[in-house]
Order: C-alpha cells, then sequence, then structure tokens
C-alpha cells in the first residue's frame, strides 16, 4: 500500500468475510480475489508488498557485502539498497522457481512453487481506474510488464498483484507455509523479499500481513520498503524514526483503521527506498503490542498470523516492469 493508498488497500477482501480491495480505495472490491482500501482519505494499502532487489544477483550474505546466504545465519543483503542485514535470516540462495505464465486478467489467480514449497499469486487489480495491464509470473518472481489506469479522486489505486502464503483475500487458504499459525506456535516467522522498479513512479513496494484468529480476519500490519512521493500508508497518526528489535534500518510507524479494522505501517522515508529486506514477523509483530500497550490507537487485535503477502500498489501509471525478484516464508514452530 502507498502511503496513500494504504487505507484502501489494507481491506483486502477477507476470505468469506470482507470482500475488500487493494490499498488506497475508497469502494471494497466484489470479487473473491480483490483486496483494497476504503479509507476515503485514499491512504494505505493492506497487501503485503515486496519486490526484488535492485540487484538481480543480490541475496544472502551475513554482511551487506555477502554472498549466497542459503545457511541459517547468513541473511542480509548483498545490494547496496538493501536494508540492512539481519541474524539470523535464512538468506535467499538460489532458489528453483516453477511455475510460470502470463496474464491480462483483471482477477487471476494460480499456484506457483519456490524451492517445492506452494505459494499463490493473484493479479488483483481491483481498483475501478485499472484499464489494462499485462503480468508475467514464475514461482515467486513476477513482472509487472505494462499497466495503465488512473488512481480514483479519493487515491484508490488501481491495484495490488501480490504473490501470498497462507489465508488472504481469496475464499480458500493457499500455500504449504504453515499459516495460519497462532503466535504460541511460532518459534520464528521469516519472510524476505527483493524487487526492482527502473523508473519508480506511483507504486509502493509492501508487505501486507493479515492477523487475526484461526477463523477471523483482525487487523493488519504492512511493511513498506518504498513509499511513492504523494501516496502515503492509511491512518493518520505518525510516529517517527522508530527502531524495532533485532531488525535493522529505521521506520516510521503509521496507525489507524481501514474499514473499521486496525491497521499498523512500518514505512521507510520517502526517498529511502530498500529493495531487499529479510525479516522475523514477530518482531514487529511485538514491536507494535509492546507499542499499543501505551499508545491509544495502536493496537493490533488477534493470536494468529493468518497470511504473509507482497506486492505493489499501483496508482496512476502507465508503469512498465515492476518486478518482484524473490520472495519467501520459512515458519519454524516451537
Amino acid at each position: 500500500m502507498n502511503r496513500a493508498s494504504l487505507d484502501a488497500t489494507r481491506i483486502l477482501a477477507l476470505a468469506g468475510l470482507f470482500t475488500l480491495g487493494a490499498c488506497g480505495s475508497s469502494a471494497p472490491s466484489t470479487t473473491t480475489t480483490g483486496s483494497g482500501g476504503a479509507s476515503p482519505t485514499g491512504s494505505g494499502g493492506a497487501t503485503p508488498g515486496g519486490t526484488g532487489g535492485a540487484s538481480p544477483t543480490g541475496s544472502g550474505g551475513a554482511s551487506p557485502t555477502g554472498s549466497g546466504g542459503a545457511s541459517p545465519g547468513a541473511g542480509g543483503s548483498s545490494s547496496g539498497c538493501g536494508v540492512g542485514p539481519t541474524s539470523g535470516a535464512p538468506g535467499f540462495g538460489t532458489p528453483a522457481q516453477s511455475v510460470q505464465g502470463e496474464s491480462t486478467a483483471q482477477f487471476f489467480g494460480t499456484d506457483v512453487t519456490r524451492d517445492g514449497a506452494t505459494y499463490r499469486f493473484i493479479t488483483n487489480w481491483w481498483g475501478t481506474g485499472w484499464t489494462s495491464s499485462d503480468v508475467s509470473y514464475n514461482g515467486t518472481s513476477f513482472t509487472v510488464t505494462s499497466a495503465a489506469g488512473t488512481s480514483t479522486p479519493d487515491g484508490t489505486p488501481i491495484g495490488y498483484p501480490a504473490v501470498y502464503c497462507g489465508r488472504y483475500s481469496e475464499n480458500a487458504a493457499h500455500g504449504d507455509c504453515g499459516l495460519p499459525a497462532a503466535y504460541t506456535t511460532i518459534d520464528q516467522l521469516w519472510t524476505g523479499w527483493k524487487w526492482s522498479s527502473p523508473n519508480g513512479g506511483q507504486h509502493n513496494a509492501a508487505w501486507d500481513i493479515w492477523l487475526g484468529t484461526s477463523s477471523a480476519f483482525q487487523s493488519y500490519l504492512m511493511v513498506w520498503l518504498r513509499d511513492p512521493p504523494g501516496r502515503q500508508p492509511a491512518g493518520n497518526t505518525v510516529i517517527s524514526n522508530v527502531t524495532v528489535a533485532n531488525e535493522p534500518g529505521t521506520w516510521n510507524i503509521r496507525y489507524g483503521t481501514v474499514n473499521s479494522a486496525p491497521i499498523v505501517n512500518y514505512v521507510r522515508t520517502e526517498g529511502q527506498d530498500a529493495c531487499d529486506f529479510e525479516f522475523n514477523v514477530m518482531d514487529f509483530i511485538n514491536d507494535a503490542q509492546m507499542r499499543g500497550a501505551t499508545t491509544s490507537g495502536l493496537k493490533l487485535p488477534g493470536d494468529t498470523v493468518r497470511a504473509v503477502a507482497v506486492g505493489f500498489e499501483f496508482w496512476t501509471g502507465p508503469f512498465a516492469n515492476v518486478t518482484s525478484e524473490d520472495f519467501y516464508v520459512k515458519l519454524t514452530k516451537k
């Protein structure tokens, strides 16, 4: 979700409960695959977004200059635009991506695999301003070769193409990463993403993490690696320049509600895009819960991670060659 689309995007269609769109929309999507925003201010996205690194080969490494990173403790960034090395991260390695295709459809979904593990790819052009697109995919990598459309006056984006694992905006759970999973059962929940965009423009790059119970969605946690000019996540309250225990980088927190559901966004400062990042999802959840204990309005209801997704929220185009290079979720239980 971008900053202006975050509110709308956060309302991604809850499986069977909400049929909401991606960030920045002021009207809910009517499709089971759509996700979206319902904020009249056109802010915020609710989809997990992340895409590939600026360096096609950059991955892994215990240090910023490291490579490989296939073993525990070797995570980090080998590119010059990563958030920074994260102790204990699995690293991207050189995954085997499979299930390839291309779609120009507004709503399309298919199961894909990365190193034999199943994920779900969706085109998810839920915004009313979408006019056309062409997206190719290969495992958890995908490229928006072209997309055209215009953000509506309230700031609703034209869509949020994404890859996810868990119970997300479609009616059924997808992927075999072990989600949904209760917090009490999780030892570590690693996720990593690399993305690239040659020309910038009005799109974000963000994780959209859905929280709740085993049976119902309750709140959104988003992590933005790119905050595009003129757009912002959902929520009206901001805490600037925070750090998260065990994680590199500094973040601006923007929080509020989307369609009455709480949302907390951790956002890179505008102009300081990060093209890759690996982190333990529970570190951000724990940080939000700690702050919510003393900060009115900053709440993340739920006891279960329902889904982890990454993708791009697009506002006004045209757009070309925006790429999610690699994405993974690795859960270890207690």
